[in-house]
């Protein structure tokens, strides 16, 4: 532990940044159009795409959303602990997040998670004096709410061919933003009328979207944090048993995106679950070995500068592929994406390394710092 970080909720959070990236790597190619993103012109690139949603795709975003859930109980904690006004600072970093989501959204990339995250502080606020059992039951009955409805809501929105557009690999920076707000029309009040409307739905329907979509794992990082695991060895002992099973029934559960079935969407997003649970289980494994012993440090420097890594990941990325950069959207393919996330990745484990030796905190994390806690 370094001053008042856990080391081990640090290095987590580094971990499953990986693998977003390596999922989000997709979307900044192909930005859901996945007729291009079976491109078969590129070598490997069915493969490359497999990978990716088998292994990653449903399966890391719980992982944070699990560390997001845990840490707020510990921020509720350590707030009621100095003294603090603890409702202030909790409804502050909500909106704080929700205002940082909607100009991530809107100015560098539309796959933004921060806005949800936002939303569901409010959402969570509800249980902060709930007993553990209650918590854990509400995350069970919003993880079965989810299987039915997260997928149907992913089908109806990345499966609208009207959304896919060429404009990231032609457009202007000013077409780009535009289009994540408005829609093109001859008459510019029309534009402007849905422009307004965008901008005042998008956070009221992600106060309802978030509790299921980050609300089932979240709960769950709560009542762990109510009950205090984790932090040590010996109370991360109990969360070890099983995790090759899980892994292997998560997988087994998410290849059934192979089967054209009217349930298969179901099980694909319950094997991404409990694929989740199986990677929490075998991080702790390795984290408390000797093999982790040179990498966790790296990792818990990553995982204290998530939010700042998080929007340098969307940066990089969209100049990369993005017309208003190098332009190569829809152009590297799958494979060559993987490996660019593999390497973005290490970079920012050694940067982050090198940076934390002179500051304490990511510059992101500094502003949010001010805004939260006023000072």
């Amino acid at each position: 532990m370094k001053g008042s970080r856990v080391e081990f909720i640090d290095s987590l959070r580094g971990f499953s940044l990986l693998g977003i990236l390596i999922v989000n790597m997709l979307n900044f190619q192909y930005d859901y159009d996945f007729e291009k993103m079976f491109d078969s012109s590129f070598w490997g690139q069915e493969f490359g795409v497999y990978v990716t949603e088998i292994f990653f795709q449903g399966s890391f975003y719980p992982i944070f959303s699990f560390l997001f859930g845990y840490s707020f109980i510990k921020l509720i904690e350590s707030t009621k602990a100095k003294g603090l006004n603890t409702n202030a600072i909790v409804v502050r970093r909500g909106f704080g997040l929700i205002v940082l989501g909607m100009l991530h959204l809107i100015f560098i990339w539309s796959g933004d998670i921060l806005l949800y995250y936002g939303a569901c502080t409010f959402f969570l606020m509800m249980f902060i004096n709930s007993r553990i059992k209650t918590v854990f039951i509400w995350s069970g009955i919003l993880g079965a709410l989810s299987l039915v409805i997260y997928p149907s809501l992913m089908n109806f929105i990345y499966g609208n061919p009207d959304l896919l557009t060429n404009v990231y690999g032609t457009g202007t920076y000013g077409d780009i933003v535009l289009s994540r707000i408005t829609i093109e029309d001859d008459m510019v009040i029309v534009s402007i009328i849905m422009a307004i409307v965008t901008l005042t739905l998008t956070p009221i329907l992600s106060l309802l979207y978030a509790p299921i979509m980050i609300g089932p794992f979240a709960l769950l990082g709560m009542a762990i944090g109510k009950k205090g695991h984790l932090t040590e060895e010996d109370r991360g002992m109990a969360y070890r048993k099983g995790w090759v099973w899980m892994i292997i029934i998560g997988l087994a559960l998410k290849c059934a995106t192979f089967i054209d079935a009217p349930w298969s969407e179901m099980v694909l997003t319950l094997g991404a679950y409990v694929l989740t649970i199986g990677y929490i289980q075998a991080f702790i494994v390795f984290y408390y070995s000797k093999a982790a012993q040179g990498l966790k440090r790296l990792l818990a420097g990553l995982g204290r500068l998530s939010l700042s890594n998080y929007l340098a990941q969307s940066i990089i990325c969209t100049t990369i592929f993005y017309s208003y950069g190098l332009g190569l959207f829809g152009q590297m393919g799958s494979i060559f994406g993987l490996l660019l996330a593999v390497g973005l990745y290490t970079a920012q484990l050694f940067i982050s390394y090198l940076y934390l030796k002179k500051w304490r905190r990511g510059p992101v994390e500094w502003l949010m710092g001010k805004w939260v806690y006023w000072k």
